[in-house]
């Protein structure tokens, strides 16, 4: 009842936002920023206040667009933490006072200013949204952090701005899930955002154009798109300035057209970051996908998938495929990755909306350990995830994810036989060793913190073990981080014989963790958490 009474008041201003009552809207924005301001000013031990995104850039909607909010605290204080609950106390009251500013988890941004910089080094999201903050950003109170970050050449931000299209990808992978169901104005809206946002992106890879305007980069990007997109462009367009119309959305045209934008900036950011790279050679053993299922309910997914794939959307597909979910976040906490899949379909042409949707709508009827995550991949170039909440994995490339393809490449059957059992085959692909290295190496500082800290034996037992099984592969690999050729192990089961091979003398209690390791996939009881204290040492030792 309160999204429907929310969204009416939204459809009621958009639709009236013309002379005089733009002006009463501009002074409610402005009054609700002064507001919180003045509240959020009040919290001893801030250092400063920001304003971000459209309204920080004058691009306003009134009635859609948010307060989008930035506090960095002063970390010289031993108080730092409490400090930001007062400061997320403050920003609750607020939203609950004001209904421009939405939910602190989504809306409000808190950091510290050691953490401002260290993300800004570890992270290309916020090494690219922190700089983005130099130029879009509005200083509400204190002394400008942000602009005392290092300066960075336009060569150093290709990578870091890509990671902003997989935000967007995020907000528009809502439109093919089951349960979708915004109104068409905010739908429009978010397009209009979605398109315009990746022709910037696309300008400033492909031809070096720096545009901070949405109207300016719809505009230009024109003039580099085939004839058959200007439409669409106009469309969207359109669509700002009407948004309350009731005009059909096009949006599998749409979709089209942003798969080929981001497909551009990809491709060209990939040339100019890795093209004159060295590389490093990596093989992996690719594991029969079916010995590693566990539960029978995983299994019923993937009958049910086949069944779709082989009815409906077999005329869309060139080929299917199920591989290894692999991933080496600098966030090493986050291992939901170890054995779960991939199931990837490439695409003959375009699927529609609402065969997605169907698609997807087996998914949502099943909660496991082992998860599956849906990708589509367009061309045999890029790939999209049809079922994410990490917006750093979320699009792959062949340049940025080789292993993905790599496996993909060797792995890919006619959608009509379903997923075929792949046997322990080779695939061979080609690392840029500046950016694998890197990572490897801020993942065994992380890991190094983490296991050094006695909170890592206040983990449940699950997240435990998939911590153990992708810090033991990340160590692993970090003995060998010199050499020109690299052999990464996938899942539990590789991880396991690659740690027995390299220290026999474990071999007793590590066979039985994986035993135990089992049973919690399965859901049953285990007595893992007899082994927290031996992971740990081993971890050490490594």
């Amino acid at each position: 009842m309160k999204s429907n009474i929310q969204n009416l008041i939204q459809y009621i201003v958009v639709s009236t936002s013309f002379p005089p009552l733009t002006c009463f809207y501009r002074k409610i924005y402005e009054l609700s920023i002064a507001i919180a301001n003045l509240m959020l000013r009040r919290v001893a031990g801030i250092t400063a206040i920001y304003l971000r995104r459209g309204m920080a850039r004058g691009e306003v909607v009134y009635g859609l667009s948010d307060l989008d909010l930035l506090v960095i605290v002063d970390d010289e204080r031993k108080e730092e933490r409490l400090v930001k609950e007062k400061v997320r106390a403050t920003y609750d009251r607020l939203s609950h006072l004001l209904p421009l500013f939405g939910g602190a988890e989504k809306e409000l941004g808190i950091y510290s200013v050691s953490e401002l910089f260290s993300l800004y080094n570890d992270y290309d999201f916020y090494r690219h949204w922190f700089n983005d903050g130099k130029y879009d950003w509005k200083l509400l109170f204190g002394r400008d952090v942000v602009k005392n970050l290092p300066e960075l050449d336009d060569s150093e931000l290709y990578l870091p701005t890509t990671e902003e299209l997989k935000v967007w990808w995020l907000h528009l992978n809502k439109e093919f899930t089951p349960d979708f169901n915004e109104p068409l104005f905010k739908r429009k809206y978010l397009w209009y955002k979605a398109i315009s946002e990746a022709s910037k992106i696309y300008l400033f890879i492909c031809h070096g154009k720096k545009l901070r305007g949405r109207e300016a980069a719809l505009y230009e990007v024109r003039n580099y798109l085939d004839g058959e997109y200007h439409h669409l462009i106009e469309i969207v367009q359109g669509y700002l300035k009407n948004l309350t119309s009731r005009e059909a959305l096009v949006s599998d045209e749409l979709m089209k057209l942003f798969v080929t934008l981001v497909g551009k900036a990809f491709e060209e950011m990939e040339r100019k970051v890795y093209g004159d790279s060295k590389v490093k050679l990596a093989t992996v053993s690719i594991p029969n996908s079916y010995k590693l299922i566990a539960e029978s309910n995983l299994a019923a997914l993937l009958q049910s998938a086949e069944l779709m794939l082989k009815g409906e959307l077999e005329l869309y597909l060139e080929s299917v495929a199920l591989i290894p979910q692999v991933e080496f976040k600098i966030d090493v906490l986050d291992n939901s990755d170890i054995d779960s899949f991939y199931m990837v379909l490439v695409q003959k042409e375009p699927i529609p909306r609402e065969k997605l949707s169907r698609f997807l709508s087996i998914f949502n009827r099943y909660s496991y350990p082992q998860s599956v995550e849906p990708f589509i991949v367009s061309d045999g170039k890029i790939g999209f995830s049809l079922r994410s909440n990490n917006p750093h994995h979320c699009i792959k490339s062949p340049g940025r994810d080789p292993l993905f393809f790599s496996m993909l490449s060797q792995t890919v059957t006619n959608p009509r036989h379903g997923f075929e059992e792949v046997d322990a085959e080779s695939a061979h692909c080609y690392l840029p060793p500046c950016t694998f290295e890197e990572t490897i190496k801020k993942r065994i500082a992380k890991i190094d913190t983490i296991i050094s800290s006695k909170d890592v034996y206040k983990m449940k037992t699950l997240e435990f073990l998939r911590f153990f099984w992708g810090a033991a592969r990340t160590k692993l690999l970090g003995r060998f981080i010199e050499s020109n050729e690299l052999h990464i192990p996938l899942n539990s089961k590789q991880i396991l014989e690659m740690l027995l091979q390299s220290l026999p003398e474990e071999s007793d209690w590590l066979k039985a963790m994986d035993i135990e390791y089992n049973k919690e996939l399965l859901g049953k009881g285990s007595e893992a958490y007899h082994f927290f204290w031996n992971s740990v040492a081993l971890l050490n030792n490594i």
